[in-house]
């Protein structure tokens, strides 16, 4: 199974700092066995806005257990899951200033880097 995403924000500030955001990604699913899959999701999201162009690009890869079957939809999972990422200067400075100490920002985890990955474990359920 999988998915595609198309994301165009426009936004117009009185200030005059208008910015417009563009994201646009995908993500796979293939079924192994009734209860196994491999996930993979791909993104790119792209800001213009006053001081530069913004840029992120992430990648991830995500082995999962699907008991309810393999079916795209099909939830609960529970995935172990690899993402790398990298953004651009613009983005950097952005994240200085607007979530200093996030992930993006020189005081997050990654510091003065442009790209960085992170592994964990995701679970997600759906109620009716």
């Amino acid at each position: 199974g999988g998915q595609v995403q198309f994301v165009y924000q426009k936004d117009t500030r009185p200030d005059g700092d208008d910015q417009d955001w563009l994201s646009v990604g995908g993500r796979t699913s293939y079924a192994f066995t009734e209860q196994f899959k491999l996930v993979g999701e791909i993104g790119r999201d792209q800001v213009e806005a006053p001081g530069g162009t913004r840029k992120l690009t992430k990648f991830t890869i995500a082995p999962t257990w699907s008991p309810s079957g393999p079916g795209f939809w099909e939830r609960p999972e529970i995935r172990l899951y690899y993402t790398y990422a990298s953004w651009n200067r613009a983005a950097q400075q952005a994240a200085n200033l607007l979530a200093d100490g996030s992930a993006l920002s020189e005081n997050g985890a990654f510091g003065s880097a442009r790209n960085g990955s992170n592994f964990g474990v995701q679970v997600e359920y759906w109620w009716k």
